[in-house]
């Protein structure tokens, strides 16, 4: 099933190096490959899934070159972890942000669920390679994964008395919507929120 892929913007950097006679600085030059090639590998994973994206078209859509790629890291797998790594610290701090905004507990839970649905929804590419990619992408990438679950089912329960058995079943729950609806050729991450609130409430109750 093929997606409409907007563009991946991470960080506002220089996008077009000169290519001599320049001023920029090392670090400038550095840091505008670095956030081009993580943009270019989400692309490039949101396009092909992560079993089909390649070096090559990482490169190919950061407009940076091969011996940058390899300056800046191992291989494919190093590059989507690090990606990986810059989206997942975003999107728990967008919904940490939203739930600080509600003193009730059930409130806040609800804007933590519907938080992250916003976070994923600022660019569905990005959403789909943060929940479904992710999957294909090997043991180290899975554990990124459990780690930040557990992070989030911490922030969504915080002191309450729910198993953790329990806390991580209820996460991936949430997920496998979220993930099935990212599956759709038009998804609505919105549209899930009060569902997935209830479902979360009603998994304190039992």
């Amino acid at each position: 099933m093929k997606h409409r892929v907007a563009p991946v913007r991470l960080a506002s950097v220089v996008r077009t190096l000169p290519r001599r006679g320049h001023d920029l600085s090392r670090a400038t030059v550095r840091a505008s490959q670095r956030w081009r090639l993580l943009e270019g590998m989400i692309e490039s994973t949101a396009r092909h899934g992560y079993a089909g994206a390649s070096v090559a078209h990482v490169i190919a859509y950061a407009g940076v070159s091969r011996k940058a790629f390899y300056e800046h890291f191992d291989d494919k797998e190093d590059c989507f972890l690090a990606a990986y790594d810059v989206v997942s610290e975003r999107v728990l701090a967008d919904l940490i942000a939203a739930g600080t905004r509600r003193a009730g507990k059930t409130s806040r839970r609800s804007d933590y669920v519907t938080g992250f649905l916003a976070a994923l929804g600022q660019n569905l590419a990005v959403a789909r390679v943060f929940m479904v990619d992710v999957l294909g992408a090997g043991p180290r990438a899975l554990k990124r994964r459990d780690d930040l679950n557990l992070r989030f089912a911490d922030q969504l329960f915080g002191d309450a008395e729910v198993d953790p058995v329990h806390r991580l079943a209820v996460i991936g729950g949430v997920n496998a919507v979220v993930a099935s609806e990212l599956l759709r050729p038009d998804p609505d991450l919105s549209a899930l929120g009060r569902s997935l609130s209830a479902f979360v409430k009603a998994a304190l109750e039992v």
